[in-house]
């Protein structure tokens, strides 16, 4: 049988121990098992649900009860809190295949793909020229273009 508690602090070592109140000065310590590849402590006032190892005494957190982001069925929503548990960044993995990194208000873009682009847009103002009455044949233009978007690359995010 489980039992709701009160998450009062982390020890995080090799894994994530908790200290948990489950009734008035009642303190019990639980490692927190979550799911593999996810590292997130609970912070102090999260609720919590701890079940006893069968025959042990000791206890495990083997859940967080979490505010609802606005996932819907399908959907995965990861974020992050600060220590007053404000939501400071979000991934949302939406059933529209669309993934949205701290909102959408922007779109992503293809770095090589705008890269190839960009440099054509370049090489061919380079080397156009106009041809005027009063100057005769061709001439090509008297600036030259440098600009570069190399330095907009974030190497961090991969795209398809």
């Amino acid at each position: 049988m489980g039992r709701i508690g009160r998450w009062l602090l982390s020890k995080i070592e090799t894994y994530i121990e908790g200290v948990i109140e489950t009734r008035i000065n009642e303190a019990l310590k639980c490692l927190l098992y979550g799911a593999s590849g996810d590292d997130s402590p609970p912070l102090p006032e999260d609720r919590v649900l701890i079940i006893e190892k069968t025959g042990s005494g000791s206890y495990a957190v083997c859940g967080i009860l979490s505010v609802s982001q606005g996932a819907n069925p399908g959907e995965k929503i990861l974020y992050s809190r600060d220590s007053n548990g404000t939501i400071k960044s979000t991934i949302k993995l939406l059933s529209t295949g669309i993934l949205e990194l701290n909102g959408n208000s922007d779109f992503a873009v293809a770095f090589n793909d705008l890269k190839i682009g960009f440099d054509q847009l370049k090489s061919d103002y380079n080397l156009h020229s106009h041809a005027t009455a009063a100057t005769g044949p061709p001439v090509p233009p008297s600036i030259i273009s440098t600009a570069s978007i190399d330095a907009s690359k974030v190497s961090g995010v991969k795209l398809p």
